[in-house]
């Protein structure tokens, strides 16, 4: 694209932590229309990988995991560390979800895997700091 084609001249104006932000956002952007094929599809093992994917791209380009002012506090950093060792030997899936600095890490666990998941995040982030939220079979629903 031509994005692509001008970074060289983009890092000059603006910067390189902008060129990354900006290769997150149009690598997100294309990644939510094969997001919504997986899950048309039913295919729930594709749409687990683009968002860890997503997840990898967040914390690498968009920089939005811990602030450089406080490197000693890297909360988030830890809870997808952990969630990779734990989850990618089960088939689970991760990323940084929400307010990215002070947002939270969404994790898909296969449910017979659960208990044992919550009980080793707990163990190191705090009694209460998992919530169980379960995926409704249907899509959006408006109610009036």
């Amino acid at each position: 694209t031509e994005f692509y084609a001008q970074i060289g001249a983009l890092r000059q104006k603006m910067g390189d932590r902008c060129v990354l932000r900006a290769m997150h956002y149009f690598g997100d952007n294309a990644r939510v229309g094969k997001e919504v094929e997986a899950l048309k599809a039913n295919d729930f093992s594709t749409f687990k990988n683009l968002v860890v994917e997503s997840g990898h791209s967040s914390y690498m380009y968009l920089q939005n995991v811990f602030s450089p002012s406080h490197v000693q506090e890297q909360g988030v950093s830890l809870t997808l560390a952990l969630c990779e060792r734990l989850l990618k030997p089960v088939g689970g899936a991760y990323r940084v979800h929400g307010g990215g600095f002070a947002g939270t890490v969404q994790t898909f666990v296969p449910v017979n895997y659960l208990p044992e998941f919550v009980e080793k995040m707990e163990a190191v982030l705090g009694a209460g700091s998992c919530h169980t939220l379960s995926i409704r079979p249907v899509g959006g629903i408006k109610i009036i």
